[in-house]
């Protein structure tokens, strides 16, 4: 996440929103938003709203992504919704919406994605870096 500077604006059980100020590194060679970039967000937001949704001593990690594009990304920043489609005690079926923000402010729908999160218990030294 760090690396392409994306951050979680919205954090609610079940609901995440993820955005990316986008810049030349997020580009490719003809100067539209890399894919993997797009399947990225997608995987942020639709990730940590299955995990909004485990509990303590658990973590969610991806077992399963489909993305679909819908249209070049151009514009100004990524906006990401991720939510949990059905929670489950193993698994959590999320989806997520990806939107390019244009220079106007409007949005335009680029990319779905579905994804299996599975649900896994954090190790010993995941959970004493949690409590501290």
């Amino acid at each position: 996440m760090k690396h392409i500077g994306c951050r979680l604006t919205v954090i609610e059980p079940g609901y995440v929103e993820a955005v990316i100020d986008l810049d030349k590194t997020h580009q490719q060679q003809i100067g539209l938003v890399h894919g993997g970039v797009t399947a990225t967000i997608a995987d942020v937001a639709a990730g940590f709203a299955g995990f909004t949704l485990v509990g303590p001593g658990e973590h969610t990690v991806t077992a399963e992504i489909k993305v679909s594009y819908f249209r070049k990304g151009r514009g100004s920043r990524l906006r990401a919704v991720g939510t949990v489609a059905k929670a489950g005690s193993t698994m959590h079926f999320c989806e997520a919406e990806v939107f390019c923000v244009q220079e106007d402010g409007s949005e335009v729908l680029i990319a779905k994605a579905t994804t299996t999160m599975a649900i896994i218990a954090a190790s010993s030294e995941q959970r004493a870096a949690s409590s501290e």
